[in-house]
């Protein structure tokens, strides 16, 4: 079997290039909220967890639980799409080392 040509390998890299630059890039929007979601989750969760709360609930704590709601409830929603697109990203770049 012959080896690929040197326009080919040439084509195959700039593709990948391509894709990595119109898939991947614009939706690193997706990874930082991902990780902002998980990290307010965390620490609302531990405070709420383990901090005493007897002096009864303020404005700033309903914010403040209302905040960790939602990032529970985005933390399953997205993580779908942080599976997915770490997938497509290694696959990418992987296809950018077998054609460099």
């Amino acid at each position: 079997m012959q080896k690929p040509s040197e326009s080919w390998q040439k084509l195959q890299r700039a593709t990948a290039e391509r894709a990595y630059r119109t898939v991947i890039e614009p939706l690193k929007l997706i990874d930082v909220t991902f990780f902002a979601a998980c990290i307010l989750y965390l620490i609302g969760f531990f405070q709420l967890q383990y901090f005493d709360y007897r002096d009864g609930v303020t404005w700033l704590m309903g914010a403040q639980i209302l905040l960790v709601a939602i990032a529970g409830l985005l933390v399953p929603i997205l993580i779908g799409s942080f599976v997915t697109i770490h997938l497509t990203k290694r696959r990418l770049e992987s296809a950018l080392l077998q054609s460099g």
